[in-house]
């Protein structure tokens, strides 16, 4: 496994990091690939709880890494890309202990869908989340739909997606997208000690807990992947959102240059 993701065991808690700097901490598909082999050696281990969490303090997970994935431009290629990263995620989100996502900056797009992929969310105060995919012509492709609207409810998690807004930690804290704020100074120091106090259980409580409470609120929907892939990817490979991105690239020259 390479720098992209790192594990790392601290006793019964084992801390994955997405750790790619120069691009924003981005998924790729060699992203992918290196998640779902280390989801594979957490499920073979005997973590009792797993933290996910994203390298350096500006962002968690930039989403989707453009720069590689627009080379991706016809039907079946998006579904295969989507269908890769949503089965990571439903992995993640149905480990059989306690995920935390340590929510160490920005979450946009696909990174807020891996954060709703894990049962616990602690962030900075610093920290900005948005389900943005519409921004660019597209929608959530990784389970966010359904997970963010088992947590938050129907009728925000509808305004969120399909207006793309942008929360402040304390604004997830209070639609409950966000399960803990803690200051930046002490945000690291904070969620190793909830990760502390959950290890400390014996792991048979642990997966007991998490498994009934998996059966009454489903982490994973199986049965909705195949529309919702199909959805995504006639999205992705209509012209808006090729022009979306374009268009927002161009926004972005435009500022860098005016710094």
């Amino acid at each position: 496994m390479d720098a992209g993701v790192r594990l790392d065991h601290d006793g019964a808690v084992t801390v994955l990091t997405i750790d790619r700097p120069d691009a924003r901490n981005a998924i790729a598909r060699a992203t992918m690939r290196e998640l779902d082999a280390a989801i594979d050696e957490v499920a073979g281990s005997d973590a009792r709880v797993l933290v996910v969490t994203g390298a350096g303090d500006r962002v968690f997970v930039a989403g989707g890494d453009l720069k590689e994935l627009a080379a991706i431009r016809t039907d079946p290629e998006a579904r295969e890309m989507a269908t890769v990263m949503r089965s990571v995620l439903d992995r993640l989100a149905t480990l059989p202990v306690p995920v935390l996502a340590a929510v160490n900056g920005d979450a946009y797009g696909g990174g807020a869908e891996v954060a709703v992929a894990c049962d616990i969310r602690i962030a900075s105060e610093h920290v900005r989340c948005a389900f943005n995919q519409v921004s660019l012509g597209i929608m959530p492709a990784w389970g966010g739909i359904e997970r963010l609207t088992s947590v938050v409810g129907r009728g925000r998690a509808l305004t969120l997606m399909t207006t793309g807004r942008v929360l402040s930690a304390d604004a997830a804290l209070a639609l409950g997208l966000f399960d803990e704020v803690a200051p930046r100074e002490r945000f690291d120091e904070h969620w190793r000690d909830v990760a502390a106090q959950i290890a400390c259980a014996p792991r048979d409580a642990l997966v007991g807990i998490k498994t009934a409470q998996r059966a009454a609120f489903p982490a994973a929907r199986h049965d909705l992947a195949d529309d919702a892939v199909a959805s995504f990817a006639r999205t992705w490979v209509a012209d808006t959102h090729w022009q979306m991105v374009e268009a927002a690239e161009a926004r972005r020259r435009a500022e860098r240059e005016r710094r």
